[in-house]
Formats: structure tokens, sequence, C-alpha cells
């Protein structure tokens, strides 16, 4: 068969098209927009979990610590512990059961931990039952009654416990599965001998948003370093820290349709002991907690902090490294991340040269919201819109930083919007538009829900664009940039345009916070930045079809502005119509305006001749009048918004929202 050689035409349109290309990508690296943060996320670690802390000096040759020495030497077991420390332990407990007191129920905790580390790479069964023997001695001197009295809470001892009863029960459970990852499914149940006996040791979940879906083998927070993220947050306590993750494949439901398969949440587990059983069999029970529902629990009467940590699990969510791709990917190849993903076929996505791995990426991708969670009923929603050549994973630093706080945790849940961003803002904006009204027909059909009418949009940059459209009403005065004849005429073959230009303000808006947005356009748009960028960005085909016969439109017609880069010239005419419209919805409803703008410190040299900016956006148009508040940071665009200075501004913003929302609240709004 032969096949047709491409004409000369053909292969200089193709060479054409790449250069645009790879000049545009250059530029944009010159012109920096509101690129992500650079987030590694994580790498592994899998340190020695006994150095540090738990031994803050350590003597002897075994590394048995200097008050468990004493306690040896007090009972002339010293010695013995250099030759067989499994010997020494038998006559440890021999003068426990003989004598109890603190100090011996820790030398058994702290000597089974060492005797465990010993054998792990011996007998891994053997070394599982000393785990165990060292966290049930932990836990019998933080807990067991009979030293309630004794007990002293300000003794090092006391933290060490905790930390030899998280530490055996970490180590025990990476013994029952693998050294990385443990699968803790409900009902399962675990024989482990010790004493002679089998200890029976059970699963369960106790508290979870993930509920009972199926979930991949969980892995271990401790064996990732977080880098990047400025911000580690974590609660001391018992437990041990877990990465949680929904089973490849799991069937999307409501509840699960805004958190996609690939995010990881936090898990904490706890070893419960419990009473014996009838014929005096000992047993416990694994406990699997959401700690972002749950910090604590009741242990022996006591009230008891779950250790637990919030960070690893987001750093590993956005480490996948696809996520890099979303930015990009956004902003040339709208056209994929517009197709619903089932229209995605690997010929389809990657003509023209792309690489299989976007495409791969590109149909996994979720655009529109969603959550880091499933979603809860009679939580505020706070909903983060990232600017342009961005995605999601720009917020995390904010997002980290903002979710440690357990009242703005406990009243909060907080989504993200993805959306292609090489497509005019308003184009964007309305498709923000269908998809809140989509979130809320899904979750509050009866519009019950108080929560949901005291929403928070925080929008950076082009971000803050969409998040302003979404609080005014266009009336006639949107249209009067496209057309002066009706848009029934223009639009006769694509009606669904029409919500580009017209729309109601959402109701259910409350508060607004921009932040380094361009409310007057940006000078990064420029004739030079435009040319480019219809020649690089594919735009989806319901936006590229939308076109109209040049004498209906007006003479700088929003429908003759392709691209998102146009479309923030400073030269439109719609940004001093938004203002309009903004200002105008201000005596209507009752809805703030929050606003922070960046300037960066320019050389003595130079500020005559350039103006203030925060280096894409000039400081005269990032100014929002009329608003309840206004700060300036000093930080670059694409920074801004992970600078602590605008991340306390945004956290004192949503304490504030909380006064007014209990203040206010009332069953008929």
């Amino acid at each position: 068969m032969l096949c047709r050689s491409p004409s000369k035409k053909s292969e200089r349109r193709n060479l054409r098209g790449r250069l645009a290309l790879a000049l545009l990508l250059a530029l944009l690296c010159l012109f920096p927009a509101c690129s992500s943060l650079k987030l590694a996320g994580y790498s592994s670690r899998l340190k020695e979990n006994y150095n540090g802390p738990l031994r803050p000096s350590p003597t002897g040759e075994l590394g048995i610590s200097h008050r468990t020495r004493q306690t040896l030497r007090t009972f002339d077991l010293e010695k013995k512990a250099a030759i067989n420390l499994t010997n020494t332990i038998g006559a440890v407990r021999s003068f426990l059961e003989k004598e109890p007191t603190l100090d011996l129920v820790f030398a058994v905790a702290e000597l089974s931990f060492l005797e465990g580390r010993r054998r792990e790479t011996l007998q891994s069964d053997r070394a599982a039952e000393m785990y165990l023997l060292s966290a049930y001695h932990a836990y019998g001197y933080l807990f067991d009654p009979k030293f309630n009295r004794r007990r002293n809470s300000y003794d090092p001892h006391f933290r060490e416990a905790c930390l030899f009863y998280n530490r055996s029960f970490e180590r025990m459970l990476r013994l029952l599965d693998s050294p990385s990852t443990v699968s803790l499914e409900p009902d399962k149940e675990y024989i482990l001998p010790m004493d002679g006996k089998d200890f029976q040791i059970s699963c369960r979940r106790l508290t979870g948003q993930w509920g009972n879906e199926p979930l991949e083998p969980f892995k271990f927070a401790a064996d990732f370093e977080v880098k990047e993220l400025k911000s580690e947050f974590r609660q001391y306590g018992l437990g041990v820290p877990l990465l949680g993750q929904r089973q490849e494949g799991s069937k999307v439901v409501k509840t699960t349709k805004y958190t996609p398969t690939q995010l990881c949440f936090p898990v904490t587990a706890l070893l419960r002991f419990l009473p014996p059983g009838p014929q005096g069999q000992p047993n416990a029970v694994i406990e699997l907690y959401d700690p972002l529902t749950t910090i604590g629990t009741t242990l022996a009467g006591q009230r008891v902090p779950l250790e637990s940590d919030l960070t690893t699990p987001l750093a590993y969510s956005i480490s996948d490294p696809r996520i890099a791709k979303m930015n990009t990917l956004g902003l040339l190849r709208s056209d994929l991340l517009s197709k619903p993903l089932s229209e995605l076929t690997d010929k389809g996505a990657s003509e023209e040269g792309d690489d299989a791995s976007a495409d791969e990426f590109a149909r996994q991708t979720v655009k529109g919201l969603y959550l880091m969670q499933p979603f809860e009923p009679g939580k505020i929603p706070v909903i983060f819109v990232h600017g342009i050549w961005s995605s999601p994973s720009t917020w995390v630093e904010m997002f980290n930083t903002l979710r440690s706080e357990p009242e703005l945790r406990e009243r909060y849940q907080f989504f993200f919007y993805f959306y292609p961003t090489g497509q005019p803002f308003w184009v964007s904006a309305a498709q923000l538009r269908d998809d809140l009204e989509e979130f809320r027909r899904t979750f509050d059909p009866q519009r019950t829900d108080p929560s949901f009418d005291d929403m928070v949009l925080v929008g950076h940059s082009m971000g803050g664009l969409l998040s302003t459209l979404q609080t005014i009403d266009s009336g006639y005065e949107f249209w009067k940039l496209v057309s002066n004849e009706s848009p029934q005429t223009v639009l006769s073959d694509n009606p669904e345009a029409t919500k580009w230009f017209f729309f109601r303000a959402n109701p259910s808006i409350r508060r607004v916070v921009t932040i380094a947005t361009p409310f007057e356009g940006s000078p990064v748009s420029n004739d030079f930045t435009q040319w480019f960028a219809k020649k690089a960005i594919r735009l989806p085909e319901s936006v590229r079809n939308v076109v109209a016969p040049d004498e209906r439109l007006v003479k700088h017609s929003l429908l003759k502005v392709r691209t998102s880069i146009d479309s923030l010239s400073p030269n439109q005419p719609i940004f001093e119509t938004i203002q309009r419209q903004r200002e105008a919805k201000l005596d209507e409803r009752p809805i703030h305006y929050h606003n922070i703008v960046g300037e960066i410190e320019l050389p003595n040299l130079m500020k005559p001749w350039l103006p203030p900016s925060d280096g894409v956006v000039r400081l005269d148009s990032a100014t929002l009048e009329h608003c309840d508040s206004q700060i300036s940071v000093p930080c670059e665009h694409t920074t801004i918004h992970a600078h602590p200075k605008t991340i306390l501004e945004v956290r004192r913003i949503l304490f504030e929202h909380l006064r007014e929302a209990r203040q206010f609240q009332s069953p008929t709004r």
C-alpha cells in the first residue's frame, strides 16, 4: 500500500506551529504568569525511628538508656543484659509480677523494643512478638490503673513510653504485611504469640469520611520527608500516622465524585488493648481514625490525643510527576481538558506529536471542582481558583496552613477549581458558574443546608476575575461589548455561548478574596504574546467554533478574543464593565470583597522608570476600590499566594467570616 508523502506546504505549516509553540514557552518563561509552586512533595527517608528524641543520652553497647540500666543494676541484671537480652526481659518481668513499679514496666517496654530491632533480620515473627510486648507494657505504663497515683506526666519517661508504644506498634505493623505498606481491613484478624498464648488483634474503622470504601494498602507517613512545603503540621499523641488512598477502580458515587482516586488522606492507626477474653486469651483492636475529624479518643477513662500527620499525605498527593504538567496542559491544551474523559482516546489526544504520558494524564485529570477529602454537610465551602498557566497545586502552601487550624478545619471544607486557562476568562467564569450550580444540586438539592449560603471564593490572578464574575449581574452590559444586534441573531448556531455574556450573581457567595488580580489587565498581554498564543493554544471546540460575521459584531467584540492572553489585555473594555457592575451590586446584597496586592521592591535607579507592580500586574491594576480590606505584600506575582503575610490575611478573613456567619445565620436565609 502506497503512503502519500506530506506536502511541502503542510510541512512548512507544521514547522511554523512547532516554532510558535517553542517561542511561546520561552516567552512564558521570561514573563512569569501564575505557575504553581515547585512541589516535589516528598522523598523516601526510611529513618531509623529509634534514633533521636527517644533516647537523648544512650549509653552502653546495647543502647540501653541510663535509667533502664540503673533499674537493671538495682536488680543485679546489668551483666545478664549484656549476655542475653531475652532472658533479661524474662527476669525483669518476674520481678514486675512480685513488685509492680513504673521503672520495671518501662524497662520491659524498652528492652523488648531493642530485642525486636535485633531480631527483625533474623526472626521476623519473634520480632513482632517483641514489639507487641513492648507496646503492651508501654500501654500499661500509661494507663494501668494501679499506677494512677504514681504516674507523673512530667517525667521524661512518660513521653518516652508514648514513643515506645508508637514505634513498637509501627514496627509491628510493618512486620504484619511489608516494610513499606500494611493492609488493614475491617473485621480482619491477626494472631501473634505472646507469653505462649495467641494474642488476637482485630481491625475496625471508627471515624473517617472514607467510610467502608475499599482502600489501597496504607503507607507509613514516617517513610517520607516533605520537601518544598515550608511548614509541616502534625499533632503529637498516640498512634501511627498513615497515608490512605481509595483503591483504583473504586466506584464513583455522589460522595466521591469530587475526590479523585489518586489523592491521599491522613489516617491514624491506634492499638487498643482490651480486657482478657472468656478463656483468658489476650486481645486488642487496631482502630483507624480520620485525624481531620477526630483529634483524640478515650483510653482507660483518659482523654488521649491522636498522633497525626496532615502534611505528608498532602505532599504525597501533589508529588505525582504528572501534576507538573497540569499547568502547561491547562494553558496549551484547553481542548483536551474540556472534553469528557471517555472521549479522550489515545488517537485523539496524541495527534500532532503529543507524547503518550501527557495524553494519559489528560485522561485522568479531573476538570472542575474537587476536594482533598469527601464532602461533609454543614461545613462552609471555601473554593480556591488558580490563575493562568497554573493548577490547584499552586494553593497547597495556603491549604496546608489553613487546614492545620482546628476551628477552620471544623467549620470549613476547602475546594479547588481546575479549569482550562487557555480560553478567555469570561468563558471559564461561565463554566465555574455551571459547576457551582451542579455542585449545589448534587449535595443540597433542596437548598436546606445554610452553610452553602456562606460560600467563600479565593482567587489568584486571573482566578480573581473568575471569582468576581460570580458575584455580579451582567444585564446587557457585557453583550454591548459583543454586538449591537440581538444574541438570538448573532449566536443562533451557538446558543450555549450566551452564558458567557448573560448571567446572574450567585446568591450563595458571601465573600471574595482576590490576590494579585489584574482588574485592569496586564502588560504581559501585548501584540507579541497574543500572536504567539493564537499559534500555540488549542481551544476547546465549543469555544473555537463560536464565530459570527464581522458585520454583526462591534469593532473590538469579545467574540474576536480567542485566548486568555488576549482577554487580559489592558485595552479590553470588559474590565471597566466588570468594575461598574460590581459596584452597582454592592448596594443590593451583603457581599464582602477583600483584596491583596503584590509589590516587589525595585532598585532605586529603576523606580523612576518602572511603575510599581508584582512583576506581572501593575499596582494600579491590582488595586480594588470599594472593598472591605486591602493589604500589600512585598512579593512577586507567582508566589504571593504562598507568602506568610497573604496566608495570615486569608486566615484572618476566614475567622471574621465565621464570626459574621454565627451572628447573622438564620434558618430562613
